[in-house]
């Protein structure tokens, strides 16, 4: 694989990892001020999580579908600038109307996204969104701007501006804290300025990720600025194209929905006085988890997305069929490793993140966050061949392969929810994602097969079968290892997760190379080469 295409990927990944610590920093000094599974915390989280939900539609499904391959073509033709001023002025008015109808739906949707909450709690999780959904303009912009940037071949700036929104919510929260302590806060206990300080610091958080963006827009040339007249320029094209897109994603976040309004029940259907994981924690554990994945899948299958377009453009099959499979062996080799850390390792791993939260906290988040992680590896392979699917600009695929994914996802919630007791219902729910994810990957798979004339299959299926069992072994290494360790104390936790992480990294990367894989080495290999 080309020097460009690793070098765009390691700046990405610093600048996601950078995003995402500073991410960690965030949920540990919201944890440390409202807890991970009380009821106001709870209720944050739910009203935060709205503006995510629409978020995940927006980007996930019809900007990323669109944008990159139609900017692509209209650079190709010689108006892209024009075209990207007129498609950011139509997408920027779009948000606009549809955050103010959020907004003014606030209580519906919370009443829509969480299950067996008393009036008080509701109330509070509602006066929270009035707050938060003002997010959804600002996710927007930060994702119409960042994909302009991407299709122009300049990736950093997408990955980092998230650490400026961890930055004003970690002095917004700490604020918080300082005012009016940390802790459980008792529903009676809130008021108005509370709620604006909270709430209020998180909106402000994505209002600046997005608003950093402009000065590398304006160094390419493609400062924001209106431009009116939306006929002939083939925004109507890229407007057909979000319908399935659309569709697809509305399934996706539909059985999310319906897992996250589960996962919420969970803390009234419990004994009282005992602890478990609830919509929050559920939360916690998933932004944990997505941390390996977004470093070198998404900023991978970023660079590898452009690369694709253009090759479909041209035509060029053998050229995508090589890209998807490079971007497959080499994510799945990052995260087989990645999952036998976070499922040994997520005991300490969570006791380190969450500083502040009793143990019994802890345990429940790291039970959560095991059953996540058993799907990182089909996880990128799903996204990976979501954005062939989308180079192709073909939506109606994509549908189809969804619908048997949320099937899945919905049908192990509710037997979760049905048949387990309510200390496991998220871990449940967990399990059941992983396993929607395996089922897509195996899907999508062979619908790229017959498009590609093949997949590079024996060596995707070689290479599987390599980081399985090197995985399995660094896995059971660090099983035993870890029993020296007290992970009960911080310290204890710290130096569990430096040698055991490090021991159980050096048993896969050694195993990994001895069973004649070459993906690491070979992804690391232009930049240890350059010059």
């Amino acid at each position: 694989m080309s020097e460009s295409v690793t070098r765009s990927t390691m700046v990405m990944a610093g600048g996601t990892l950078v995003s995402r610590l500073t991410g960690l920093v965030r949920a540990a000094t919201l944890t440390a001020a409202i807890g991970a599974t009380t009821v106001a915390a709870n209720a944050f989280d739910a009203a935060n999580y709205l503006p995510s939900f629409i978020y995940a539609i927006l980007a996930e499904g019809v900007l990323n579908a669109i944008l990159v391959p139609q900017i692509v073509k209209a650079f190709a033709v010689g108006h892209g600038q024009d075209y990207v001023h007129r498609l950011l002025t139509l997408g920027t008015i779009l948000l606009a109307v549809l955050t103010a109808v959020l907004t003014v739906g606030a209580g519906a949707l919370i009443w829509a996204f969480t299950k067996d909450w008393d009036a008080s709690q509701r109330a509070l999780a509602t006066v929270f969104a009035y707050w938060c959904i003002p997010q959804v303009f600002f996710y927007g912009l930060y994702s119409l701007w960042g994909q302009v940037l991407n299709a122009r071949g300049s990736f950093g700036p997408f990955m980092w501006a998230p650490a400026v929104n961890n930055l004003v919510s970690i002095a917004g929260f700490a604020a918080f804290m300082v005012l009016y302590g940390r802790g459980d806060h008792p529903l009676d206990s809130w008021h108005t300025p509370q709620v604006v300080l909270l709430a209020g610091t998180a909106t402000l958080g994505i209002a600046l990720q997005a608003l950093v963006l402009i000065l590398p827009l304006a160094r390419l040339g493609l400062a924001p600025r209106l431009r009116w007249g939306f006929r002939g320029y083939g925004l109507g094209q890229a407007a057909r194209l979000t319908g399935w897109t659309a569709l697809s994603l509305a399934l996706s976040q539909g059985a999310f929905w319906l897992a996250y309004r589960l996962a919420s029940s969970a803390d009234a259907a419990a004994p009282a006085g005992q602890v478990v994981a609830a919509n929050a924690a559920f939360m916690y554990a998933l932004s944990t988890y997505i941390i390996p994945h977004s470093l070198i899948t998404v900023s991978l299958t970023t660079a590898l997305f452009t690369q694709m377009s253009e090759a479909v453009q041209r035509w060029d099959m053998a050229a995508v069929r090589r890209d998807l499979s490079y971007g497959i062996r080499t994510t799945s080799a990052f995260s087989f490793l990645f999952t036998a850390l976070l499922v040994v390792l997520a005991v300490p791993l969570t006791r380190v993140l969450f500083l502040g939260l009793p143990l019994a906290q802890v345990h429940a988040i790291a039970g959560v966050l095991v059953a996540l992680s058993l799907g990182l590896v089909p996880l990128g392979i799903t996204l990976l061949i979501k954005r062939v699917l989308f180079a192709f600009e073909d939506g109606r695929a994509l549908f189809w392969l969804q619908v048997p994914m949320s099937g899945l996802f919905v049908v192990f919630s509710l037997a979760s929810v049905r048949w387990l007791p309510p200390s496991w219902w998220v871990i449940g729910i967990g399990l059941g994602q992983s396993l929607s994810f395996l089922a897509g990957a195996v899907l999508r798979l062979g619908t790229v097969r017959d498009r590609l004339q093949g997949v590079d299959g024996p060596r995707l299926a070689a290479m599987h079968l390599r980081g399985l069992v090197a995985a399995l072994a660094a896995g059971v290494a660090g099983h035993y290892g870890l029993k020296v360790f007290s992970v009960d104390t911080v310290a204890g936790a710290l130096l569990a997760l430096v040698v055991v992480g490090v021991g159980m990294t050096v048993v896969y990367a050694g195993l990994l190379r001895l069973l004649g894989g070459r993906e690491l080495t070979d992804f690391a290999r232009p930049l240890l080469h350059r010059g």
